[in-house]
């Protein structure tokens, strides 16, 4: 810690702090975030440790130095200011709610969700808030916490179900099970790029069942059709809910959007995980390649 000259704190969990800080001999400014050893598996940090340490990706926070005291270890990484919630895209009053901005801001979330997922990682806590934005406008992706290694080879793997954080979690999470697929990403995706353009969540349940509800008035509630695998799903059958079928017209979920905007929407939020397009499936929709623009319009970049 006497290399770096703490400046203010950026924010407080259960597991520690986040610092802003300056680099004492190179002037860099960096995030310093310092995790208490007592309050946290050494697991979980393990995993956020070596996550950060085997991605090599601009739209991945880099983690830049790692060094640990008795109780504490504190993991020393790029500074970035901004958030998808915060200051930019969702919550800036003076934006204009375009598709351009969201093609922007969304392909480059794709790209370091494929990243991750070429690497055989699940993130499982994607939200707007762990969807960092530099101020050169570069997204990237922070918070591994909750990341994981996936097994591809291996279908009765089984993973933690208490994950992500509720608005943003895959249904097949919220019904509790342990099989599971990097697909859970892709359903978290799909409630990101709906907050982008609603600027409020899609799904805002203040617990479980009410997620559930609020998810089953959108997609209707499962079919054999919409997710084959439901009847196998141990809490499946606990709750009785009305039955629904889906929207019949999803620009009401996603007003003043395009079809195409819906349509890319629609491949990530399925009930189903098996049915959700990957992220390099979702990186070539025709919403990235029709009238695609390679940067935000002179208007808009000033202030962001």
């Amino acid at each position: 810690m006497d290399n770096y000259l703490v400046l203010s704190r950026i924010g407080q969990g259960s597991y520690g702090v986040v610092l802003k800080a300056r680099n004492v001999q190179t002037s860099e400014i960096v995030a310093l975030k310092k995790v208490n050893l007592r309050s946290r598996s050494r697991l979980d940090i393990l995993r956020e440790f070596s996550t950060l340490r085997n991605c090599h990706s601009k739209h991945i926070v880099k983690l830049i130095d790692i060094f640990c005291s008795q109780d504490t270890l504190t993991m020393v990484m790029e500074f970035v200011e901004r958030n998808l919630k915060v200051w930019t895209v969702i919550n800036d009053p003076n934006r204009v709610n375009s598709e351009t901005s969201a093609r922007f801001y969304f392909s480059q979330l794709l790209r370091g969700v494929r990243h991750l997922h070429q690497l055989g990682i699940m993130h499982r806590d994607l939200k707007p808030e762990n969807v960092l934005v530099s101020g050169g406008d570069v997204v990237k992706i922070a918070d591994f916490g909750q990341a994981c290694l996936y097994f591809a080879d291996d279908l009765n793997k089984e993973y933690e179900e208490q994950v992500a954080t509720r608005w943003y979690r895959a249904p097949e999470l919220l019904f509790g099970t342990r099989l599971y697929t990097p697909t859970v990403d892709i359903w978290a995706t799909g409630c990101i790029l709906a907050e982008i353009w609603n600027r409020s969540p899609l799904f805002n349940g203040r617990n479980d069942f009410e997620q559930i509800a609020k998810i089953f008035e959108i997609l209707g509630t499962p079919t054999a059709e919409s997710w084959p695998t439901w009847t196998k799903l141990a809490d499946s059958q606990k709750v009785i809910f009305e039955e629904r079928k889906e929207v019949d017209n999803w620009s009401n979920v996603v007003p003043g959007s395009s079809p195409l905007f819906i349509s890319l929407l629609r491949l990530q939020l399925r009930l189903c995980g098996s049915l959700r397009s990957s992220a390099d499936s979702l990186l070539q929709h025709e919403f990235f390649t029709f009238n695609t623009a390679s940067s935000l319009p002179k208007s808009n970049s000033s202030k962001f």
